[in-house]
């Protein structure tokens, strides 16, 4: 997330006084609390080793996600199903889980409520509709649901499980679930000439971490603090009036079905070019051309992602469409034609960010990575970041800063929740290598 502009960050430090960024000196038989003061660091142990690296018997769980989801633009509501598949990997036998439902922080009954009047349609909250656990006997035999009981306690969601999970087994979860989707958060929508542009995020019940650290990361969602997640697989449907084009992370599976053939022949020439292919471009929005033969009143993006922390996705009937690719991996973005003066680079930019960061931490890992215009204005995703700025200048730091995230925390997965400061100093450094890079005559300091 962008947080603070360097700009910004020095004046605010420049402002507080030279006596208050110095620490006290350290006398004997008092606490040490100089900021380079020796590390409080936990005992090495068969989990993990004394470098930091995982130990031995180092475990991680697991949580793969079969989601099925429409949003209807009249009422703004998101209704999903999901099959969550949990496995245990841990020398801990489970008797509940704790599920993540960060869209609740608008909810009436939670204590979040008290905060105060003026959130708007943010205070519809999530409804649950079920929670089963399902089991198959056998392949091709209709799994067997069995209700579970489960307790909402503001953003999370403790579900009580039928059976005893043992160390080394997998559960798998059957819900369903709805909500609106406000006009900001981390998550908005924003009027368009045609339609509503939309930024979804922390929209599906997401599996809580238990790791060997805490036991159960249950900390609450406020708006501001961020994500600790487990990895696993996606497979995600997401139905859309056949206006509206969708833009996620993963890889689109059925791209036949969704796009038209020009659109296709466009995208693989993008997959092999280093300069901009305009997949949609302002003369095409809004034309039937844009849409498959015989398209009906919706289309339905499925995609797929391996080894992710998270899922996000953007859509809206007027969104123009660019892609290039750098070393295999495709760069797209997506924003609407009153953008275009700021955006017309935008895939580029992401070019440019996510080479530069590859020859210089690490090379990405994703097949793709994706810059969003919208409301949110600036967070990440694994493969998809929300952007916006209205300069040229200011655009390619903020896509620098959040195609950074992906690196830091989406491949490290840190708990930002509690150290967020992590991320965010770690791209706050990188993100000014990137913008020194693109524009190296450039003196001044985005504003």
């Amino acid at each position: 997330m962008r947080t603070i502009r360097y700009a910004a960050a020095v004046t605010l430090f420049a402002a507080i006084p030279v006596a208050a960024q110095q620490a006290p000196p350290y006398r004997p038989g008092q606490p040490d609390n100089s900021p380079f003061r020796q590390l409080e660091l936990p005992t090495p142990n068969a989990f993990r080793s004394a470098s930091g690296m995982p130990g031995p018997m180092y475990w991680q769980q697991k949580a793969d996600y079969n989601i099925r989801v429409s949003l209807d633009t009249a009422t703004h509501t998101i209704r999903g199903e999901e099959t969550l598949t949990y496995r245990n990997n841990s020398p801990d036998t489970l008797r509940h889980l704790w599920i993540q439902i960060d869209r609740n922080i608008g909810g009436a009954n939670t204590r979040f409520a008290a905060l105060g009047p003026g959130r708007g349609e943010a205070n519809a909250g999530v409804t649950i509709e079920r929670v089963n656990s399902q089991r198959t006997a056998r392949a091709g035999i209709k799994p067997t649901l069995t209700p579970l009981t489960w307790l909402m306690n503001s953003t999370m969601m403790r579900v009580n499980l039928d059976r005893p999970l043992a160390p080394r087994s997998s559960v798998a979860l059957d819900l369903a679930w709805h909500h609106v989707v406000p006009r900001q958060g981390r998550t908005g929508r924003t009027q368009q000439p045609t339609g509503w542009l939309y930024q979804i995020a922390e929209w599906y019940p997401r599996m809580a971490v238990y790791d060997d650290v805490r036991g159960w990361n249950t900390d609450q969602y406020i708006g501001g603090g961020e994500f600790y997640l487990e990895y696993g697989d996606f497979d995600v449907a997401i139905t859309m009036p056949a206006s509206y084009t969708v833009t996620a992370t993963g890889l689109l599976q059925n791209a036949a079905e969704v796009l038209p053939a020009a659109l296709r022949s466009r995208l693989t020439a993008a997959a092999h070019a280093d300069t901009i292919v305009r997949i949609i471009s302002p003369s095409e929005v809004g034309s039937p051309a844009l849409l498959p033969l015989n398209v009906g009143a919706t289309r339905t993006w499925r995609w797929h992602a391996d080894n992710v922390r998270d899922f996000a996705w953007a859509t809206a009937p007027n969104y123009l469409w660019d892609a290039t690719s750098w070393d295999g991996i495709l760069m797209e973005a997506f924003y609407p034609p009153d953008k275009i003066a700021a955006w017309r680079t935008a895939a580029d930019m992401t070019r440019h960010s996510v080479m530069l960061h590859s020859r210089r931490w690490l090379h990405y890992p994703y097949p793709k990575a994706v810059s969003a215009q919208g409301p949110v204005g600036g967070m990440e995703y694994p493969m998809m970041t929300f952007d916006d700025d209205n300069t040229e200048k200011g655009l390619y730091y903020t896509i620098a800063h959040e195609q950074g995230h992906e690196w830091y925390p989406m491949i490290v997965g840190s708990q930002e929740r509690l150290y967020p400061w992590m991320d965010e100093g770690f791209n706050t450094f990188i993100d000014w290598y990137s913008f020194r890079d693109r524009y190296p005559t450039d003196s001044t300091r985005i504003q």
